[in-house]
């Protein structure tokens, strides 16, 4: 729960980048429509700040390390008691921002790319030439994966993904481990007569597929796969802690 002393931001900071940039561990954040939001959290609106972590993308080049970016993903943990793992994301690129929201969907954990195959999420790959002889790091992410059905407020959907912008992978590296990173992104398209997805953001950020020698590991860096959707700046509010 905020503490009573915490004071909102103004209308003017929500829209100033740096102040979302800000947003730091022990702070305090409210979501307005977290009821409709698919992560089976309850309705409680308040949320404690945990670990924040920085992504910079550092352009088309796989191999770029140490350059100029050209664009920033924050995902700050959002811990509630009994929820499941929830992330407040600021992406920024091209000048602008944008808020999401996101979480670990049922029935897609993280894992290497070994681990996802072994289990049978081989759909987020293309097929290998040779499905009895391949190496997982060396595997293309599809353009359109065949995800298994998602559940949307009890109610299981089938729902199809493509590439969401260029459709291409970013490539980047965490600021903390500087662990090279590739992050794919996804949206879903609305079922023709049917109702909008509630999150159709789909997001895989792979961390470590390259070793500080320049070669890749064969079981693949580790995935994390992610739901959501883009949130208004004014559904949300940050409460700093001091």
């Amino acid at each position: 729960m905020r503490p009573r002393r915490a004071v909102p931001a103004t209308p003017a900071d929500v829209n100033d980048i740096a102040y979302w940039k800000a947003v730091k561990t022990g702070d305090f954040v409210g979501i307005r429509d977290v009821e409709s939001f698919a992560t089976g959290n309850g309705s409680a609106p308040d949320f404690t700040v945990g670990e924040v972590r920085t992504f910079a993308i550092l352009g088309p080049d796989a191999r770029a390390r140490g350059g100029p970016t050209s664009g920033e993903y924050r995902f700050i943990e959002l811990l509630q008691e009994g929820a499941g793992s929830l992330y407040l994301s600021l992406v920024e690129a091209e000048g602008g921002f944008e808020l999401r929201l996101y979480f670990t969907p049922g029935g897609l954990a993280g894992g290497t790319r070994d681990e996802l195959i072994d289990r049978g999420d081989s759909w987020l790959f293309l097929p290998p030439p040779d499905p009895d002889d391949f190496i997982s790091s060396e595997l293309e992410y599809a353009p359109w994966p065949d995800l298994p059905e998602i559940d949307e407020g009890g109610t299981s959907r089938k729902l199809v993904f493509g590439p969401k912008g260029p459709g291409k992978s970013l490539y980047g590296e965490a600021r903390d481990t500087q662990s090279p990173v590739i992050i794919t992104e996804y949206i879903a398209e609305t079922p023709e007569g049917g109702p909008e997805p509630a999150n159709p953001l789909f997001l895989v950020l792979e961390e470590g597929w390259m070793g500080s020698d320049g070669t890749q590991p064969e079981e693949g860096g580790y995935l994390t796969m992610l739901l959501g959707k883009v949130i208004r700046v004014g559904d949300i509010e940050h409460f700093p802690s001091g």
